[in-house]
């Protein structure tokens, strides 16, 4: 037998919102948490160590305008604050002067001092375009391109001492340096834009040759690739012979302005770059091309792609560990040293590690000791247990290093080493307990231990219990 029963307005409302909580209990249960641990047995550090990445920055001494550019000595200690070897500097086609029949340099006074005083490797990108000589905007034609050979015949003379990487054009494929700013480029573009690249190739197999006519051990690559969705004009430019006699491709990073906050990281480049070999190995039937990122960073503006100086400095250590083991990547140079505006909002203006009156962000030190834990390092490993968290290995002689990190604040982990270490401490920051389960975050942990010692250090992904919780 059964009996009705009579629900009240009130017991429905009820009866609804214990189901509403109960759901939302069920929903707010964490997912189980994933446990994969990591092992790096006991090895003696190799002989010799791995070929070094040439770590640098983009400074303008070079230029005419002097973007705050105005001291040698506080751009070469600068430099050397952030541990840079190198320099990427600007030696323009407009700074000679062809008037007199051979070209002679008549700007670019600030760069010729800098030379010589710095004692880094320079990286000098050439070209831009030239109204004061006959079709050199841009040299697509030959006439043109007469004037431009004899412009770099007159850079390798002038500075063939220094010992240069030479890098030809920047961001062709964007801009040729003359009149208003054009719809951006899709793909390979059409012969009838002078961006194309059918018409960059032809400008890189000529200037290729004639710098190393002039100087066989000359060092030179061609790209400067500007923003490239899918690589698809670098791809074209390689079809096109620009690599030709080429010691490698340049190219230009940037995600600042990504729309999802997960890919304004280190992380997202190198998956950039890493797509970019792949391609390259295809076109180039498995050859491995040598690639040079002559521009990555990130602005520290306020407003629309600005980053919180933390979050810069965080990448920017990032970028540096995940990227010294891969085996193709020559050189990376941040963008830029310092900012060249005093202006907060403009990002073209905050791009510097230093402020345009020259006072450090908090990306100094973490350029500077990302730097020099890889630079110490005789062995590099990195592994992505978990997808934007990373755990590196640096083996050196008498110790090794393990430093740890996110890609950022999106990205939940914790770790617990089964040794203990020598030493630990937040990159930039505090020492830290060495055997401890600890929260990891985007601001890098190193840990210290004996060169002889096997680690082992386990990541999961759930929550720390609350302190003193059993």
């Amino acid at each position: 037998m059964t009996f009705p029963i009579h629900i009240t307005r009130a017991t429905k409302l009820l009866l609804a919102a214990i189901s509403a909580v109960g759901l939302a209990n069920v929903f707010a249960q964490p997912a189980t948490a994933e446990t994969k641990s990591i092992v790096f047995p006991r090895r003696d550090p190799p002989a010799t160590a791995p070929r070094q990445v040439i770590f640098g920055a983009n400074i303008h001494y070079g230029l005419r305008r002097t973007l705050g550019y105005t001291s040698v000595d506080y751009g070469i200690k600068q430099l050397s604050d952030i541990g840079a070897v190198s320099f990427r500097d600007y030696l323009p086609w407009q700074s000679f002067d062809f008037r007199s029949g051979s070209p002679s340099l008549v700007y670019s006074e600030r760069l010729m001092s800098f030379l010589p005083q710095a004692r880094l490797k320079p990286l000098l990108n050439l070209g831009g375009a030239n109204s004061q000589v006959p079709g050199g905007v841009p040299p697509v034609s030959e006439e043109g391109l007469q004037y431009f050979d004899r412009y770099l015949e007159a850079v390798v003379a002038t500075t063939r001492k220094y010992d240069p990487i030479y890098e030809i054009w920047n961001e062709w494929n964007m801009y040729v340096g003359t009149g208003p700013r054009m719809p951006r480029l899709q793909g390979a573009g059409d012969a009838s834009d002078p961006r194309a690249a059918v018409h960059y190739a032809r400008i890189a197999r000529t200037a290729v040759d004639t710098i190393k006519h002039a100087n066989p051990h000359a060092v030179v690559i061609v790209g400067a690739v500007g923003d490239d969705a899918d690589w698809a004009w670098a791809q074209a430019i390689t079809r096109y012979g620009a690599l030709e006699h080429a010691d490698g491709l340049s190219v230009h990073l940037y995600n600042q302005c990504a729309r999802s906050v997960s890919d304004r990281t280190a992380k997202e480049m190198i998956v950039r770059l890493e797509k970019l070999q792949g391609a390259l190995r295809s076109i180039r039937n498995g050859q491995e091309t040598p690639i040079y990122v002559t521009e990555f960073g990130w602005p520290t503006s306020q407003g629309n792609c600005g980053m919180p100086l933390d979050v810069s400095a965080y990448n920017f250590a990032h970028f540096i560990l995940q990227s010294a083991t891969l085996p193709w990547l020559r050189g990376a140079w941040m963008h830029e040293l310092k900012n060249v505006g005093p202006d907060p909002v403009d990002r073209e203006n905050n791009f510097g590690l230093f402020t345009f009156d020259d006072q450090p962000k908090p990306a100094v030190c973490f350029m500077r000791q990302a730097i020099d834990l890889v630079r110490s390092a005789k062995l590099l490993e990195v592994h992505e247990p978990f997808p934007d968290v990373f755990v590196l290995r640096a083996l050196s002689a008498g110790r090794q290093a393990v430093a740890l990190w996110t890609s950022g604040p999106f990205r939940h982990a914790n770790y617990k080493f089964d040794e203990t270490a020598l030493h630990a401490r937040m990159m930039c920051g505090d020492t830290i307990p060495t055997s401890q389960h600890a929260s990891l975050g985007a601001q890098p942990v190193i840990y210290e231990f004996d060169q002889n010692a096997q680690v082992s250090v386990t990541l999961d992904t759930g929550e720390l219990p609350a302190q003193g919780a059993k």
